[in-house]
C-alpha cells in the first residue's frame, strides 16, 4: 500500500530556460541559413530535455513500511526521528551541518526537506536528508510506516 508518492520533477522555469536557450541559439545561427539554425536549436533541446527529465524523475515513496527515495531504501523499523526542515534549517543541514556519512537526496530547486534519523547502527548512516515539496506529508507517512512496522513486530507478523 502506497502511503506517500512524490516525483521531484524540475520546475517549469527550467524547461522555459531550455526553450529560451534553444531559441536564442537558433536566432544566433540564423545567418547560416534556416536549416542549420533550426537543426542546432533542435539538437540543443534534444540534449537538454532528457537531462532535465532524468534529473526530475527521482521519486520518493513510502509503501509497505519501506522508504524508497531515489537510490536510498530504508525499512520502517530502521527509521528514527523525522524532522521537518524549513528553508533555513534545510540549507544548514545540506551545507555546514552535513555529516560525511549521511545520505543526501538534494534537489536545489526544493528549498524544504526532511531529516530522517537512521536507528540501525549497522547501516553506517546517521541520517537521511531528503528534499521534498511536501515535508509535513512525508514526515507523517514515515511516522505511519514506522508505527506500522513496530505494530507488526509486536504482533509477530
Amino acid at each position: 500500500m502506497v502511503i506517500y508518492d512524490e516525483r521531484l520533477s524540475v520546475p517549469l522555469r527550467w524547461w522555459l530556460a531550455a526553450l529560451t536557450a534553444a531559441t536564442a541559439l537558433t536566432c544566433a545561427l540564423a545567418p547560416l541559413g534556416p536549416l542549420p539554425a533550426l537543426a542546432a536549436g533542435a539538437l540543443l533541446l534534444a540534449l537538454v530535455a532528457p537531462a532535465l527529465n532524468g534529473y526530475g524523475a527521482v521519486r520518493i515513496r513510502v509503501c509497505d513500511g519501506v522508504l524508497v527515495a531515489g537510490p536510498i531504501v530504508l525499512r520502517g523499523e530502521h527509521t528514527g526521528a523525522v524532522e521537518v526542515l524549513d528553508q533555513a534549517a534545510a540549507f544548514a543541514w545540506r551545507t555546514r551541518l552535513a555529516g560525511p556519512r549521511a545520505r543526501l537526496l538534494i534537489r536545489s530547486y526544493l528549498p524544504r526537506a526532511v531529516r530522517v534519523e537512521v536507528a540501525e547502527p549497522s547501516l553506517l548512516c546517521p541520517y537521511l536528508y531528503l528534499s521534498t515539496r511536501r515535508p509535513e506529508a512525508l514526515a507523517a507517512a514515515l511516522a505511519e510506516a514506522r508505527d506500522h512496522c513496530s505494530l507488526a513486530a509486536a504482533t509477530g507478523r
